[in-house]
């Protein structure tokens, strides 16, 4: 299946008015720190706090008059739920979502607010995989996947281009990109962006310890799975594996992965409150997380930084 930047351009044209365009921000104090150039991509200021609304616009801009009148229904952790629930409200469209019980409360609340029906499950017994696949065919519904789905990485890949466009504008040229990896859409889209401008950027996913799947097989060349046995508070980007789409492009655009273990990530929540005044949720600060704590060596290179979601469970933060 060929994907390119030409798919990331055309994306963009479709959804650039339903989405934020995001700021890129740099902190002196945090360059010092590092002795490198840092720019944070803010997508916890996108629509639905997660730049998971850029795929699910595109997804359900591409649906036919039938699939609107049918519904969707999607399966997700809470960022993917909130974004396909909202751009399904602004259709109006009727919209499912399949989420685990154990979810964030504020993403299955704003789920709710968005007008979608939540269907609570089970991780530990039930599949969301094979629910939504039920409800798709017994209800005639588009199944809107998370990450293994072109036209989702596509959408979630514009923010590569805005990312390089905001770059252009300031003359400044990266050495390195750290994203965030559960399924690896974000990062496939907007790696597959930023190589087409800088052909030697090197590109690292970072991920929770126990939930490395991407970082293994990229190191094996196939994809691996998880061990059971993991818990982390990184919910956003815990998947069982790499996707079957995404996971070739990631292996072609990627030099490796980072792991950073929950304690890392709560200093650093505390850490980009305090300096970048930002509400980051744990699985959107992993790839902060991994630059903070120099997982590989940042000295003296100019290193964009995604900072993918701010759906934090207020409690949770009140506790950092």
């Amino acid at each position: 299946m060929h994907f390119s930047y030409k798919n990331i351009d055309v994306a963009n044209s479709a959804i650039k008015n339903q989405i934020i365009k995001t700021p890129l921000i740099s902190s002196d104090y945090i360059n010092k720190q590092l002795n490198s150039k840092i720019f944070f991509k803010l997508e916890n200021l996108q629509n639905t706090g997660s730049f998971k609304f850029r795929g699910a616009s595109y997804k359900i801009s591409k649906l036919t008059d039938e699939n609107k009148k049918n519904g969707v229904v999607a399966y997700s952790s809470g960022n993917h739920a909130q974004a396909v629930a909202y751009s399904s409200l602004q259709q109006n469209i009727s919209c499912k979502i399949i989420m685990p019980k154990n979810a964030p409360k504020i993403k299955i609340e704003n789920t709710k607010k968005y007008k979608a029906e939540v269907i609570l499950y089970d991780p530990k017994t039930e599949s969301r995989e094979s629910m939504g696949e039920k409800i798709s065919i017994q209800e005639n519904r588009t199944l809107i996947r998370p990450y293994d789905d072109i036209d989702i990485i596509a959408g979630q890949g514009t923010a590569g281009k805005e990312i390089y466009e905001q770059l252009i504008q300031n003359s400044i040229i990266p050495d390195i990109y750290l994203c965030c990896c559960g399924g690896g859409g974000l990062i496939a889209g907007t790696s597959t962006y930023l190589r087409n401008k800088y052909p030697d950027i090197k590109s690292y996913s970072a991920e929770p310890f126990g939930f490395d799947d991407t970082k293994k097989s990229l190191k094996s060349g196939k994809i691996l799975s998880n061990e059971k046995d993991y818990q982390s508070i990184c919910d956003a980007i815990i998947t069982p594996q790499p996707g079957n789409i995404t996971f070739p492009i990631n292996l072609k655009n990627l030099e490796g992965g980072l792991v950073v273990t929950d304690e890392e990530v709560k200093n650093a929540i505390k850490f980009l409150s305090e300096h970048l005044k930002i509400i980051v949720e744990p699985g959107g600060a992993v790839a902060a997380t991994a630059a903070l704590t120099e997982k590989i060596n940042l000295k003296n290179k100019t290193v964009v930084v995604m900072i993918s979601g701010g759906n934090i469970d207020l409690e949770m933060f009140r506790s950092l």
